[in-house]
């Protein structure tokens, strides 16, 4: 199984001791894990029917008291294993286990036949301890606990990852990686940790060329390479490793001949560079073969790393290196188009946007995502389906869809021009809030459904909202759309003496396509005034040139500035969105380029809060 298609329950228990067979568990918590993003949760407090002593109490937190009444695992292990198969159960039920308190629901041998050949790969920090008391409450109550997929442990892994790190526990990883966890020692803060800590590795795992899950399994179990003695060419390459900064930048990695082997981006060019020299023995993997073939390494620093990032991803479409893997860069991409410039426009799927006046959104993570956000547009929106077939006339018959209520039929004159709009303006606001609003409006479609007692409709929306969740992961990106953002990216560089930086890294949007890139210094605060107003009448003025149409490489370059904006807040970026009047966006820009260099925010953390706003797509012309 390719690695970033691979699906992971993470794991964490809170239990009684530290012996599977003499204690309990107090606390379950399981984390679905896919794409690299949680898509749901499972958590609940558990009656261990023993007592729970003053020394576990005080490292989790957990009274007697708290799990008083609780459901037992006994009664859990149907909905437990409901959500290791199946996902999420029962959705519209928050309180779930106390709804199924004394209900005892037998599992079918189908069912855990299931579960043992299709479950995901179990994940947990030490998931030994964690599987080994699942196996254990599953096996009192005549039950197994199968996975087929095997298991992986991210504590094994920050062993052969990150040998730097004295301590390999979660706190040490999560720290190192700058994850928060307000839950320490609770079984969803520490299995939301871990998922993160995962994440990261799985990330980790692609720039070292591991690309399915089976070879990400073994380098667990990977043994280090220090033993192995260093040919003459390592130890150059290695000497010459020791001066690279310790700053962004993208690396190169070339054959006897020049050839372009790889090419890889850093946060730190020094101790990235440095791993391949210390990474734990995977003979036989890509990686094995690069590094045999490598007889160079050079280096260009960017002063970012989203510089890094779209310089990364220019030289791989440029080089194409025998041993990135170009897939990876050209996936295809997944948007919705509304042609708004018909009368009665309709939303289709679509692979690339194009300049064709059309309003694009996107990209998804997936087409599964795209079709599932489809589905719910067909149903909570009277527009057309009917494609080119499409026309108008008194004589013409309304088709299935008029009959089954999922269109005004515009084409035999029983919806007017003007209500046909009505619907498409509500589809634009609906598209345009984003995930987070996407997933608000769907519940809030559910619920009044409920409420007008039409059951099956809200049943139809209730499953819709968990496939979207799932498929669009958590939610927190403020638009779904790209394709016609309009907004300046300021990045904070080095820091100088006093804690100011003393550069800013600036970059131009349009249509969600980077059209410039300057570096400034604190020298150019005199002149900003002046410099940001030419740069926005050039770039964003009446006159300005569209961007051409968006091909694989733009789209990705999109992806990439997409994924910034949505972290700019953990990257320290400053996000200034260019209102059509542009010349309001100068005093915005300019007194953030001056806060910037007066104020020292650091590179890695920010305490600006960005406006509330939607990145409303503009048609492209």
């Amino acid at each position: 199984m390719v690695l970033r298609d691979a699906s992971f329950l993470v794991v964490d228990v809170e239990t009684t001791g530290l012996s599977a067979a003499n204690h309990r568990i107090t606390e379950i918590a399981i984390v679905r894990l896919e794409a690299g993003a949680i898509t749901e949760s499972f958590q609940t407090l558990v009656n261990p029917e023993q007592y729970i002593s003053p020394f576990i109490t005080r490292h989790t937190g957990i009274t007697n008291a708290m799990v008083y009444g609780k459901p037992t695992f006994r009664e859990l292990l149907p909905e437990i294993n409901k959500f290791l198969l199946f996902g999420q159960p029962h959705p519209a039920s928050p309180d779930l286990p106390a709804g199924i308190r004394g209900t005892i629901i037998p599992l079918s041998q189908q069912e855990e036949g299931l579960r043992a050949r299709f479950s995901p790969t179990l994940a947990g920090h030490n998931v030994k301890f964690d599987q080994g008391f699942l196996a254990q409450s599953f096996a009192r109550e005549g039950h197994s606990f199968e996975l087929a997929a095997g298991l992986l442990c991210t504590c094994r892994l920050a062993r052969r990852l990150l040998p730097q790190l004295r301590s390999k526990s979660l706190r040490s990883v999560q720290d190192y990686f700058g994850i928060k966890n307000p839950q320490q020692h609770r079984a969803l803060g520490d299995a939301e940790a871990t998922a993160k800590i995962l994440a990261r590795f799985i990330e980790m795992a692609g720039e070292m060329e591991i690309e399915t899950l089976e070879d990400f399994l073994r380098l667990q179990f990977a043994k280090p390479n220090y033993a192995r003695r260093k040919t003459k060419r390592e130890v150059s390459l290695r000497e010459k490793v020791r001066a690279f900064p310790e700053r962004p930048g993208v690396y190169t990695m070339t054959s006897a001949d020049g050839t372009v082997l790889y090419v890889g981006k850093a946060k730190d060019l020094h101790h990235r560079v440095a791993s391949y020299f210390s990474q734990s023995n995977t003979e036989g993997t890509k990686l094995t073969k690069m590094m045999r073939a490598v007889r160079d390494i050079t280096y260009e620093e960017t002063g970012s790393e989203l510089s890094a990032l779209l310089l990364e991803s220019r030289k791989i479409k440029e080089f194409r290196p025998r041993f990135n893997s170009l897939e990876r860069w050209y996936k295809p991409q997944s948007f919705l188009r509304l042609d708004v410039q018909n009368d009665f426009p309709e939303v289709a799927f679509i692979r690339e946007p194009a300049p064709d006046g059309a309003e694009y959104f996107g990209p998804f993570k997936s087409r599964e995502a795209a079709e599932a956000l489809m589905e719910i547009l067909n149903h909570a929106f009277k527009l057309r389906e009917c494609g080119e077939k499409f026309r108008i006339g008194e004589k013409v018959k309304p088709c299935l869809y008029y009959d089954i209520h999922r269109c005004g039929a515009p084409c035999a004159l029983l919806q007017s021009k003007e209500e046909y709009s009505i619907e498409v303006r509500r589809m634009q606001e609906f598209l345009a809030a984003g995930e987070e609003g996407i997933l608000a409006h769907v519940e809030q479609i559910m619920r009044a459904s409920a409420d007008r007692l039409d059951f099956e409709e809200a049943e139809f929306y209730k499953r819709r909202l968990f496939e979207l969740r799932r498929v669009l992961g958590s939610g927190d990106r403020e638009s779904a759309s790209v394709s016609g953002n309009d907004f300046v990216i300021l990045n904070p560089l080095q820091e100088g003496a006093g804690g100011n930086p003393t550069q800013c890294e600036v970059l131009f949007v349009r249509f969600g396509q980077l059209l410039k890139q300057i570096t400034l210094g604190a020298g150019h605060l005199a002149i900003a005034e002046q410099w940001f107003a030419r740069q926005l009448r050039l770039y964003y003025g009446a006159t300005a040139a569209i961007p051409p149409s968006a091909g694989k490489p733009e789209v990705d370059e999109m992806r990439i500035l997409a994924r910034w904006v949505e972290e700019s807040k953990k990257k320290g970026s400053r996000i200034i969105y260019v209102e059509p009047d542009w010349e309001a966006s100068v005093t915005k820009l300019v007194a953030e380029l001056q806060s910037i260099f007066t104020r020292g925010i650091s590179f890695q953390t920010s305490n600006v809060v960005l406006p509330s706003r939607k990145l409303i797509l503009k048609p492209m012309k």
